[in-house]
């Protein structure tokens, strides 16, 4: 359990956003300081050459930081983060103090800056980093004030008096922001219960539904099984009968063969539908997904006059289980293969969208009807005459444990497509 009076351990995602808000507003006010030091120049005087050098390379080196930052080649670990957080809250006061010494008496507004550093100590470290973070900046600011006034002469009480103030409002900043950003993680930590939660009883949903459709399924298999069983018995009596010819015979066997292998596909899919493998989940390039699934797929394709091929996919990779992704690719290949007239076509593809994968398979042949697609995954549903009705019904099992589901896209005369909705990540897991 975290403690409550210190932030979450950060993460490099969190930490380039924010430091990319820090770097925005840094760059901000040092441009609203410069902008109000030309206005106000005849009181101020012509910003000093020192001043101008220390503004444009902490310029340079800010724009080179948010350029970085913008695509990262790197991803920190967390002493890594923790280090460059460090190192950014210094580098923010001392390019602070050096403009605000390089900019004495009445110029000294460039001590504004100190509070940048206020802000990311309030929000990404302990309590004890934050308080010596405040302490530095108040006493910078003061100390600007000490240098060249040195022992207090009874006409300078002003300038120590703005200079505490400052100060005063540093350590303000820091219990305001660190206060928000208490009320943040918070949020944030009972956000990631609930998704847990959440996670859990949709999980549980899952295997209560499919304990429900299992239900349903021993009823439907048994009617399933009835058929086969009784063209066996059938065969087999007529097979034995004295009077049988040997064609007879040679029918009969051919029968029960097709019946058993039709019984034995049954059954597999059965188990495949009810015994769901735990996921084994890898990141896996979606061009590799495909292309297994494509290739073992080919030669069905092949020899049914049809043309197979891979049209898009992203260079990408996703979490997912590819043994598991790759049986319900194949079942859609499967299915478009049976649904498409000899010499159609079907096409595969892959792509990311945000924080989401789609694998799709389409093919050329007729559209699907409207009482299929709204029962569309429901086991022992099949148009097909030697059919099982498993095989959709196993892929979107297999999409929904992803965290994803089985969509139909697009359902035209000729242009059929059903694709794999799935998350980048595992369920639950939080980027």
């Amino acid at each position: 359990m975290r403690d409550q009076f210190q932030p979450p351990p950060m993460d490099f995602t969190s930490f380039r956003r924010e430091n990319v808000v820090l770097i925005l507003m840094n760059l901000g006010v040092m441009l609203g300081l410069m902008g109000l030091h030309l206005i106000f120049r005849p009181v101020l005087g012509v910003i000093s050459a020192g001043s101008a050098l220390a503004l444009s390379a902490r310029f340079l080196m800010q724009l080179g930081e948010l350029a970085i930052l913008a695509r990262p080649p790197i991803q920190l670990e967390r002493r890594g983060i923790e280090a460059y957080a460090a190192v950014t809250v210094l580098t923010h006061i001392f390019f602070a103090s050096i403009l605000s010494h390089l900019s004495p008496g009445q110029e000294s507004h460039y001590v504004v800056l100190l509070v940048i550093p206020v802000i990311a100590a309030a929000f990404w470290f302990r309590l004890t980093g934050l308080i010596a973070t405040v302490a530095v900046v108040s006493g910078l600011t003061v100390f600007q004030v000490w240098v060249p006034v040195g022992i207090l002469p009874q006409g300078r009480l002003v300038e120590y008096f703005e200079a505490t103030t400052v100060a005063l409002i540093f350590v303000l900043v820091a219990i305001v922001v660190r206060l928000l950003a208490q009320q943040l993680w918070d949020r944030e930590d009972s956000l990631k219960i609930s998704l847990s939660r959440l996670a859990d009883t949709r999980e549980q949903l899952m295997k209560e539904e499919r304990l429900a459709a299992i239900g349903k399924l021993s009823f439907a298999i048994a009617h399933e099984i009835r058929n086969p069983v009784a063209m066996i018995a059938c065969s087999a009596t007529a097979a034995n009968r004295p009077e049988a010819s040997k064609e007879t015979r040679v029918e009969c066997l051919g029968i029960i063969a097709q019946e058993s292998r039709r019984l034995e596909r049954l059954a597999g899919d059965f188990l495949s539908y009810a015994r769901q493998r735990p996921l084994e989940i890898r990141c896996v390039p979606l061009a590799t997904t495909l292309g297994a699934a494509c290739g073992l797929a080919r030669q069905r394709a092949e020899e049914a006059g049809l043309d197979l091929a891979i049209d898009q996919v992203d260079e990408t990779s996703g979490e997912l289980d590819p043994f598991q992704i790759q049986q319900a690719l194949l079942n859609l290949l499967m299915n478009a293969i049976e649904a498409t007239p000899s010499g159609g076509y079907i096409r595969m593809g892959g792509n990311a969208e945000r924080d989401r994968l789609r694998l799709w398979v389409e093919n050329s042949g007729s559209a699907l009807p409207p009482d299929i697609v709204a029962r569309l995954g429901e086991p022992f549903l099949t148009t097909k005459p030697l059919g099982t009705g498993l095989g959709l019904a196993i892929t979107r099992s297999i999409a929904r444990a992803h965290g994803g589901d089985l969509v139909l896209e697009d359902n035209r005369q000729g242009h059929v497509r059903m694709a794999l909705d799935l998350p980048s990540s595992r369920p639950g897991e939080i980027l």
